[in-house]
């Protein structure tokens, strides 16, 4: 073999360990792009639930805050009302206290 057929068959055997490393590296790239939009599609799916529970946490928040000042207001009516009755509830101590429960139940579930 002489010089010039050694140089020409390490230069063809570069190039085509180039051109094999090349496209070595573009599977394994377009892998990780493939499962880098998996990802992406799951993220955004998943930010959008976030964003969903967080509204559904400030709803049940204020719902909770609106049945505690509702419960306090009722208590304190109870509490006012001119009515003396004694074990046999009036309609309107009667109304309250199921109110009352109504209310204690709602936070109940809602804590």
């Amino acid at each position: 073999m002489t010089k010039g057929e050694s140089e020409s068959s390490q230069v063809s055997t570069t190039s085509s360990n180039k051109c094999e490393n090349y496209f070595q590296l573009l599977d394994a790239f377009q892998e990780i792009h493939e499962e880098a939009k998996r990802l992406t599609f799951s993220n955004n799916r998943l930010k959008c639930e976030n964003n969903r529970l967080k509204m559904k946490i400030t709803v049940l928040e204020k719902d909770l805050n609106q049945s505690k000042t509702d419960l306090e207001n009722s208590d304190l009516m109870h509490e006012r009302s001119s009515c003396k009755c004694d074990s046999n509830f009036c309609k309107n101590c009667k109304s309250l206290q199921e109110k009352d429960l109504y209310l204690v139940k709602t936070i109940d579930v809602i804590s």
